[in-house]
């Protein structure tokens, strides 16, 4: 059985070649299916989780398999752990042929993440991160922003959330748009935002591997009401995300948790 050393380094290196895989799809005409929720997914999409099954599961038959391309396996509840799989994060940037789509992948144990990659191929970033070891970016070492006033911080976040969370205008950031959520993390794990927020449902693969990322940088994350987030539950949705810096975190969550719903005539916020 490899140990986490181990497992780290082949993570790292079957993520990197499943974004070179997905290279060879990305800006060309490719198969599009909607699935059931009526989100699409593409022979991308699937070429990308197989190569990553058909690598990572034979390094501990004992570490079972949870990947949003892939048929729910329940012996996972059973495991004491679990690959968390996003094949590619940001599928409709990636079908747009825009660059802010990741392939993710963690590794959760009793229900908490030792294990994290996000990588995106086309700006060639790699995050990475162990339990206890820190976080990288291409190597290198990274950390959360030092800002230390919400009016001084920049959100990665759609407009209806960011209105809904900030509609008394107080102490009020800026805002910007990226599609992947766990692209959205890892930047700001990486100093290069000061929070993200989605007060829309995640599931498990949207957060697991970018979560140990920002944690190992010196950032929180939770639900928008304050809840950790653990992962390889039998409910896999989480009612959404609040990743920051630790000095923002907790004035956000005192925003989040009470923003209201979106009006009927409000554009859908993720």
């Amino acid at each position: 059985m490899p140990n986490t050393t181990a497992l780290s380094k082949a993570l790292t290196d079957a993520v990197t070649k499943a974004g070179n895989l997905a290279l060879d799809y990305f800006g060309k005409t490719i198969e599009i299916e909607t699935k059931p929720d009526g989100s699409k997914v593409s022979q991308a999409d699937y070429a990308v989780n197989n190569y990553l099954e058909q690598t990572l599961c034979p390094l501990d038959p004992a570490i079972s398999w949870l990947s949003e391309e892939s048929v729910p396996n329940n012996d996972r509840l059973d495991a004491k752990r679990v690959w968390i799989i996003d094949p590619i994060d940001g599928t409709s940037s990636f079908l747009d042929h825009k660059p802010d789509w990741t392939i993710v992948a963690a590794l959760v144990e009793n229900g908490h993440p030792i294990l994290g990659v996000v990588y995106n191929p086309v700006h060639n970033e790699l995050f990475q991160s162990q339990k206890g070891c820190g976080a990288l970016l291409n190597g290198k070492p990274i950390k959360t922003s030092p800002t230390k006033h919400l009016k001084d911080a920049h959100i990665i976040t759609s407009k209806s959330h960011f209105n809904r969370t900030f509609q008394d205008k107080t102490d009020q950031p800026s805002y910007k748009w990226r599609c992947s959520m766990a692209y959205r993390i890892a930047l700001v794990a990486a100093g290069h935002v000061e929070a993200t927020i989605s007060l829309t449902p995640k599931n498990d693969w949207d957060i697991a591997a970018a979560h140990l990322i920002l944690e190992e940088a010196g950032g929180k994350i939770g639900k928008p009401d304050g809840t950790p987030i653990t992962y390889n539950n039998a409910e896999l949705r989480h009612s959404g995300v609040v990743a920051a810096t630790n000095t923002l975190y907790t004035s956000l969550i005192e925003r989040t948790s009470v923003a209201r719903p979106p009006q009927k005539n409000q554009t859908k916020g993720r």
